[in-house]
């Protein structure tokens, strides 16, 4: 089995007596070749089967139109009404919200070292030694 990995947003979920179901589509952006040729934006969906015991935690937590990451197992086959068919599988094993890409790298730069200064007071050991009473 192969790992695999997506960022989409829920459209659809689905509670089955042995699983659930999660439909999640990705958005794919398009782009130019070098021959001049535009391949177009798409949607890909999809179709994440979860273990019964996810059950509850999916109900909790998420909705429809939620962004979501799902970590699972994808094999080369799909299963239609209990028939093997063309296509792939993918057995959930985590799902967890996204967070939102920052708009720039520049931007998510001085984030980081905002967030890393520190003042250039000198502690007071002496009075953090000092009893209490």
């Amino acid at each position: 089995m192969a790992d695999f990995t997506v960022i989409g947003y829920i459209n659809t979920i689905k509670y089955l007596p042995d699983s659930c179901l999660v439909f999640i589509d990705e958005f794919k952006r398009g782009y130019r070749k070098q021959d001049g040729t535009m391949v177009d934006d798409k949607y890909m969906s999809w179709k994440c089967i979860f273990k019964p015991y996810f059950k509850k935690f999916i109900n909790d937590h998420f909705n429809q139109g939620m962004l979501v990451q799902v970590k699972g197992d994808i094999l080369p086959y799909a299963i239609d009404k209990e028939r093997i068919v063309d296509g792939y599988s993918v057995i959930g094993q985590t799902i967890n919200l996204a967070s939102y890409p920052r708009a720039s790298v520049k931007q998510e730069q001085r984030m980081i070292k905002d967030s890393q200064l520190h003042g250039s007071e000198i502690p007071d050991l002496d009075g953090h030694n000092k009893p209490d009473f």
